[in-house]
């Protein structure tokens, strides 16, 4: 009998906790989300398609998405990517696929996940006072674009020709000759860095030079002429890895190893916000943006552009891309531009010069751009649907869901779509919580 009593009083107990628990639960506030901060440390490279970051970190931007990039970044020589970068000195680096795919057996595994621009930048500069003609001077005077590449190729037979070591400007200059019928063996080369050559222009003691974009914008402002683009040759290109004239193109973005990848994802997608951001900013602000960038260029790699040179890095030579438009990169299929093209044809190209085993490598080993991208697409169609959800229920007298759904709305507008859609959501939820707490 006295069990029986004993078992009948814990019962009731136990029914009196479970009760008190689900009332608990039932008035507990729902969860407010969070920006967690981060550091994140972060290499430039000294080119203008390659320092755009700098605007973001003076705006504050990286910052409004909880990511502290440290020092602003570091500035870090071409030749020395590839050591720091695996070497794990800093977690993200801005670069191109193309550029890291010769070090692929140097290096851990790596992704990039995040592009700014589409590099065009390559040209073969020429003496002003030679009489040399251009690509589009030759399609102008009535050349097929096929037949101009090749006449303009043609004037270089003999002559001095300058260029760097560079195996992603090695690929352009071979598609260049091999388009025009000539090899390097058809010229006087001389190769040697940017600087060298580009003096050597300067002095007359070369009568053609290909190098970077800051070697090119130089030498351009001094009056010297582009005779071949990366343009005029990707202006024929298929929208296939069989393209070899998207191997003189590449997209230009941040990348990590796999490892930080997989510990930092929210960050990456954070990261890649800012990037879009910027590439609105440079869209819509150009004049100010250059306002940010030359100066932070000029002091990283000691050039001195001013804005009616540096103008052609965002109109012509390494044009920023901003979300919308970025779209054509990763879902239309019949765009030449797209990232399986280009990076699939650079692939080929490796693939061709027996550098890697045919089928050895996908773009997906070496990019998920086109995923983050379509990720951050679908949280942005979230983060409308919810934010107009919320906008219904928000009143002032839902102080906390009004708050919310501020700083949704601010990330939203930062392209941070991500935040904005967990911030919209707990908008929504909080309007409703608050509203029947009042009733």
């Amino acid at each position: 009998m006295k069990n029986r009593c004993a078992s009948r009083k814990a019962s009731i107990v136990i029914a009196v906790v479970v009760l008190f628990l689900s009332t608990l639960s039932v008035n507990a506030d729902p969860a407010v989300p969070e920006i967690p901060r981060v550091d994140v440390t972060f290499g430039h490279e000294p080119y203008g398609d390659h320092t755009q970051a700098s605007i973001g970190v003076k705006m504050g931007w990286f910052n409004d998405v909880g990511i502290n990039l440290v020092d602003g970044g570091k500035v870090i020589a071409s030749e020395n990517t590839i050591p720091v970068f695996a070497s794990g000195q800093v977690d993200v680096m801005s670069g191109s696929v193309p550029l890291f795919l010769g070090a692929t057996r140097q290096l851990p595994g790596f992704k990039y996940f995040f592009y700014a621009d589409m590099f065009l930048g390559y040209a073969i500069m020429a003496q002003p006072d030679k009489g040399y003609k251009s690509v589009q001077e030759f399609v102008a005077a009535g050349a097929s674009p096929q037949e101009a590449v090749k006449k303009a190729v043609e004037q270089m037979r003999g002559k001095r020709f300058g260029y760097p070591a560079e195996m992603a400007i090695k690929g352009f200059i071979n598609l260049a000759f091999e388009r025009g019928g000539l090899s390097l063996n058809d010229v006087r080369g001389v190769i040697a860095e940017d600087s060298r050559t580009a003096a050597m222009m300067v002095a007359g003691d070369l009568d053609f030079e290909v190098g970077g974009v800051p070697a090119h914008l130089t030498l351009q402002s001094k009056g010297f002429k582009p005779i071949i683009t990366s343009a005029d040759l990707a202006s024929s290109a298929k929208p296939s890895t069989d393209s070899e004239e998207l191997e003189a193109v590449f997209h230009d973005g941040w990348g990590a190893l796999d490892k930080w990848i997989k510990a930092n994802h929210e960050t990456m997608l954070r990261m890649s916000s800012v990037g879009w951001r910027i590439n609105q900013f440079i869209h819509d602000h150009e004049d100010e943006a250059m306002d940010i960038h030359i100066p932070f260029l000029n002091k990283s790699a000691g050039t001195n552009f001013d804005k009616d040179t540096f103008r052609a890095v965002y109109h012509s030579l390494d044009p920023f891309v901003t979300f919308d438009q970025q779209n054509e990169w990763y879902n239309n299929d019949q765009n030449p531009m797209s990232e399986k093209y280009v990076i699939g044809a650079h692939i080929k190209g490796f693939e061709q010069k027996k550098f890697f085993k045919p089928g050895e490598f996908k773009v997906e080993d070496f990019s998920i751009a086109g995923q983050v991208y379509n990720e951050m697409l679908g949280y942005k169609k979230n983060a409308e649907t919810q934010i107009k959800t919320a906008q219904s229920l928000v009143t002032d007298s839902t102080p906390k869901a009004k708050e919310l759904l501020s700083v949704a709305t601010k990330q939203f507008d930062a392209f941070n779509f991500y935040d904005a859609d967990r911030f919209s959501a707990a908008a929504a939820e909080w309007a409703r919580f608050e509203s029947g707490k009042k009733q």
